[in-house]
């Protein structure tokens, strides 16, 4: 009776020592220290985080008011209301290992990750103009996106839709109406150290249809938009500026060099 009574405590105790340890010997801060140090300029062009917010709660969750993520200097995004539970054996070995989940705008996300190996990430309905990194590069608009990333050794492979878009933009420079008629996007890319390769971007709208493709390396692109319009619908303007790039009746070739704006 007495050998099952030690065990009996020592079950109760295992986990009550835990506990102790997850709320006395670690520290908000060298949680906080661990989470920015695992995401910032992890093979990114010059990627850093910073967290505001962050408590411990019960059965190694952790919970943040927002962080905000920036690209290059430039605001990329903003993340609020986010609630993760960490897997503490990933932590005693010096590795952070999560589920998180949380709102971009008025949209969600969800994920898992163990940084800096692997990790998901689904995204729901986030609005254009919540990532305003898009805007720094050019894109602007509304629309609701829907993603999923996968990383797995620092690459990260990103598949995306914009059911709804209504697109501002300009191709190279060249502004071109026939951008703003593309009401469906989607498509994949790739994020790797400097560069960004992608697969295939495609735009339909009632106006024609859009692919683009290439890759963007330390902020230099090196893109081909195929463009095949609606020749009935083109605008006297639109024919113009695209006609040296026409390949054949209606397809269209139009090359995008340059530095990132």
């Amino acid at each position: 009776m007495t050998r099952v009574r030690k065990l009996l405590y020592l079950a109760i105790s295992i986990p009550v020592f835990i506990v102790l340890i997850w709320f006395f010997a670690v520290p908000d801060s060298l949680i906080k220290t661990i989470i920015e140090d695992s995401i910032s300029n992890r093979g990114r062009p010059k990627t850093d985080i910073s967290i505001k917010g962050l408590k411990k709660g019960l059965f190694f969750t952790v919970y943040i008011d927002n962080v905000k993520l920036n690209i290059n200097n430039t605001p990329a995004l903003i993340i609020t209301d986010i609630s993760s539970k960490l897997n503490p054996l990933q932590l005693f070995r010096k590795q952070l290992a999560f589920s998180v989940k949380g709102k971009i705008g008025t949209g969600n996300f969800k994920g898992y990750f163990r940084l800096p190996e692997d990790g998901n990430l689904k995204i729901d309905n986030v609005e254009l103009s919540a990532v305003p990194y898009l805007a720094s590069v050019g894109i602007e608009g509304k629309g609701l996106i829907s993603a999923e990333l996968n990383l797995k050794n620092n690459t990260v492979d990103v598949i995306f839709k914009i059911p709804d878009a209504d697109i501002k933009g300009s191709v190279g420079g060249m502004p071109l109406p026939i951008i703003s008629s593309f009401h469906k996007i989607q498509g994949a890319f790739s994020l790797e150290g400097n560069a960004i390769r992608i697969k295939s971007i495609s735009l339909e709208g009632d106006r024609g249809y859009a692919r683009l493709k290439g890759n963007i390396t330390n902020e230099y692109m090196n893109l081909v938009l195929e463009l095949m319009p609606d020749t009935d619908e083109l605008k006297a303007v639109e024919s113009m500026l695209i006609g040296q790039y026409q390949i054949s009746p209606g397809y269209y070739v139009i090359p995008i060099e340059g530095p990132v704006l």
